[in-house]
């Protein structure tokens, strides 16, 4: 009798599990993949992240996820943008920006097409006709960078100039700045840098765009100093002193070191600064940094910073797991942290020899 009642029991919880979890089916949560969204959309790739936002209707979605899918689909799905991009970021350079956005966007949905000559024609027709000093300007990058400069700076603000980060043409525009100066230590000397922390931005580039905000330059380094967008750190972190003045003040050396490695957004440069943060981060930062290099690594991309990652891990892989590249980062995690700050100063101290081998390297991790 006892062993009917349990019987009955069993069956009876069954169909309430059954039940339960056809209900549960019925009322999934629809979950976005966040890290291969941004992935995607860092590396140029936006128009690949609409398929992942396609969701079932009859299931759940919350409803920071639902104004992500809304606002990302608003930007980059239909034939023109939607959001309310322009809007957010009224200034005395809408239309100028408005031609950036314009071309990002292009450029995003339709990557077979090279767009460089249009930007460097509409940028030059829209200095021309806006700015009288530049009725000299001609169809080249130097003199469209020296006249955006000059008349950004007539406007009271502050810019990087006209070139490239990774793939495509780029704006950045900020209204304040102020400087200080920090010491670094590369290579057994210590070096005074002017660094400039920058407040107010109008816009923070194509990879802001792409990102919804979540994403952008949080700094780089020229010959002549650093430039930290301020919003983006703690500077009494650790992130601020590995991620920041450890990597920038990388390429602040590397640039006297190897002139000829292609500027900013060099996948060799970038390479080397990312070697820098895994040498100095400790155990709570490194794995967090680890795990970011392996989710944006890519070797095909056009952005050095994707291929630097991906470079970052197939050479540390193939150092502790004899693999091209591990992606478990529990693998990781299971490599003491020390050991991992070591591998990476000696691939970085292995480059610098490869690299003083070749006169005049402009490139050397891809080929």
């Amino acid at each position: 009798m006892r062993t009917l009642k349990l019987a009955a029991l069993l069956i009876v919880i069954f169909f309430s599990l059954s039940k339960i979890n056809a209900q549960s089916n019925q009322n999934d949560s629809i979950k976005l993949d966040y890290t291969r969204i941004y992935s995607l959309a860092l590396d140029g790739n936006p128009k690949q992240v609409l398929p992942l936002l396609e969701t079932d209707t009859t299931k759940k979605i919350a409803e920071k996820d639902l104004k992500f899918k809304t606002d990302f689909e608003n930007r980059f799905k239909f034939e023109e943008d939607k959001s309310d991009f322009l809007e957010n970021r009224k200034s005395k350079i809408d239309e100028l920006l408005k031609i950036y956005r314009n071309y990002w966007r292009l450029s995003f949905l339709n990557k077979e097409k090279k767009n460089d000559s249009l930007i460097m024609k509409n940028v030059s027709n829209f200095l021309k006709t806006n700015f009288p000093p530049a009725e000299k300007l001609t169809l080249n990058e130097d003199s469209i960078n020296v006249y955006q400069k000059k008349y950004i700076a007539s406007l009271g603000y502050h810019t990087t100039g006209f070139g490239k980060t990774g793939s495509l043409y780029d704006l950045l525009v900020w209204k304040t700045q102020k400087d200080t100066v920090y010491k670094l230590n590369y290579d057994g000397k210590e070096t005074p840098v002017k660094v400039y922390f920058m407040n107010d931005f109008i816009t923070l580039g194509w990879s802001e765009y792409a990102t919804l905000g979540r994403y952008y330059p949080a700094g780089w380094a020229t010959k002549e100093a650093l430039f930290c967008v301020k919003k983006a750190y703690d500077l009494k972190s650790e992130t601020f002193r590995v991620s920041y003045i450890g990597h920038e003040g990388r390429h602040f050396a590397d640039y006297k070191l190897f002139p000829y490695l292609k500027g900013v957004g060099s996948a060799d440069l970038e390479y080397r600064g990312k070697l820098t943060e895994l040498a100095l981060y400790s155990k709570d930062g490194l794995y967090k940094r680890l795990q970011f290099f392996i989710n944006n690594g890519n070797y095909e991309s056009e952005n050095g910073h994707s291929i630097a990652a991906y470079c970052v891990i197939r050479d540390l892989s193939r150092y502790f797991f004899h693999n091209d590249y591990e992606k478990d980062i529990e693998k990781w995690k299971a490599v003491p942290s020390k050991k991992i700050n070591k591998a990476a100063a000696v691939i970085l101290k292995q480059n610098t020899k490869s690299l003083d081998k070749i006169p005049n390297v402009e490139k050397f991790i891809k080929q």
